[in-house]
């Protein structure tokens, strides 16, 4: 049984110290599992807090000292959170994690020098993805079902499966932490000259794996199909895109297959039957769900002759890399056997996948309209105050019936909101 937004606020009730629901969860994430991990520092982003901050400061603007200013604020943060002291290229390389980036979701660990010349962390941050969102802007975000020609005849109205706004929000959240729990995957990639697409889709599959595990430990339950599809429909659908658009990935070589990377559906599926055997086993240790996320990967993600050969198919044509494959696993069985019936498997698979979340409603852009947010509203607040302005917007861009063009302009409104405070104060 799935548990929504009213256990949800139970769950992570605003502390003395937090001032929104989001604060309320980072707060809850970082208290309770970030600060427990041992290896090395890891810090949740509270961006509420932080762009607070910048806004006393009136530290926005694109401008060189502004920045630096940013960072310098980061940098007395990070201090007061977690205790480690980052240099100020280190502050100012996550600044942009804040500002122009903070929409999105990432893990960002700073290296250090350790022993036999491998990288280790001096601490890992966790930037959540933005707070400003509803259930349909935050599937397009994960989906990027807006972008341009790769979703032509999908909608989101037609999706037959979706997840909850709080969900995804714990999805993302407990992602990027296992990115920073990760002591095997994403180490690795550090620690390689050039990193591989196959070695990130095991990083990508690990986090989402213990992201899985996380939200069954917190209540939120039965949601590893779901997200599958999700995972599954944008494998099928921006893996096609970026390869059609190479030229939009600027040279990286990670770029062309994202869509491949993001094959995850296997291992989330498994993770799903494994919790439903063994509802109690989420209640443990924290490392022990690390390990289950590490075994579960090696056995059900993808290997690298496997996604090799799922490029090669996409990228070129099944037929002609099943009868390449085929040819191959004759010839090598040792080799190519295992690819060639993972081709084949996922050839017949993903797109079966696909069919069970995608439907033909279109989408319409009728509903209700959102006023504009006006400064006089929060112009002069106080820090408690405004907090609760921001939340009862929030909470308004989550009302059932808007207009679609009204949620993406409130969602913008918000995303700019603490910048606007700055100006007006």
């Amino acid at each position: 049984m799935k548990i929504f937004a009213a256990v949800f606020s139970m769950l992570f009730l605003t502390s003395a110290f937090a001032t929104t629901e989001f604060s309320g969860l980072v707060n809850y994430v970082q208290t309770t599992y970030a600060e427990k991990f041992k290896d090395y520092p890891i810090m949740v982003f509270d961006i509420d807090e932080l762009e607070y901050r910048y806004a006393q400061e009136k530290a926005f603007g694109k401008e060189k000292v502004q920045e630096k200013k940013r960072a310098q604020i980061l940098k007395q943060y990070v201090f007061e959170t977690v205790g480690v002291e980052l240099s100020d290229n280190e502050a100012i390389g996550y600044e942009p994690y804040t500002t122009i980036l903070k929409t999105g979701a990432y893990a960002l660990p700073i290296l250090m020098d350790g022993p036999n010349r491998r990288k280790v962390y001096k601490m890992c941050a966790v930037f959540p993805a933005s707070a400003n969102s509803n259930q349909r802007l935050e599937t397009e975000r994960i989906t990027g079902l807006k972008t341009p020609g790769a979703y032509e005849n999908v909608t989101y109205t037609g999706l037959q499966e979706r997840l909850e706004l709080n969900e995804m929000q714990l999805f993302s959240l407990y992602h990027e932490l296992g990115h920073c729990m990760d002591r095997v995957f994403m180490p690795n990639n550090y620690n390689t000259y050039e990193v591989d697409a196959h070695d990130v889709h095991e990083s990508e599959s690990y986090a989402e794996v213990f992201a899985l595990l996380m939200l069954e430990r917190e209540g939120f339950g039965g949601t590893a199909k779901t997200r599958a599809l999700l995972r599954n429909m944008y494998t099928q659908e921006m893996g096609k895109w970026f390869i059609d658009n190479p030229r939009n990935g600027f040279g990286n070589p990670l770029y062309l297959k994202g869509g491949i990377i993001y094959y995850l559906a296997p291992s989330l599926l498994a993770a799903g039957e494994f919790v439903s055997r063994n509802r109690n086993f989420v209640k443990g240790d924290i490392d022990n769900l690390l390990l289950k996320a590490k075994e579960i990967v090696e056995t059900y993600s993808l290997d690298g002759r496997s996604f090799n050969a799922i490029f090669q198919a996409m990228s070129k044509g099944s037929v002609d890399m099943i009868n390449q494959y085929h040819e191959w696993s004759t010839d090598n069985p040792s080799f190519f056997t295992q690819a060639y019936k993972d081709l084949l498997h996922f050839l017949d698979y993903s797109p079966y996948l696909l069919g069970l979340i995608v439907g033909d409603t279109p989408d319409s852009n009728e509903g209700v309209v959102l006023s504009k947010l006006a400064e006089k509203e929060f112009c002069g607040l106080s820090k408690e105050d405004l907090f609760s302005f921001l939340e009862e917007k929030r909470e308004e861009l989550k009302t059932e019936g808007l207009n679609y063009d009204s949620q993406v302009e409130r969602q913008e409104e918000l995303n700019a909101f603490f910048e606007a405070f700055a100006q007006c104060n």
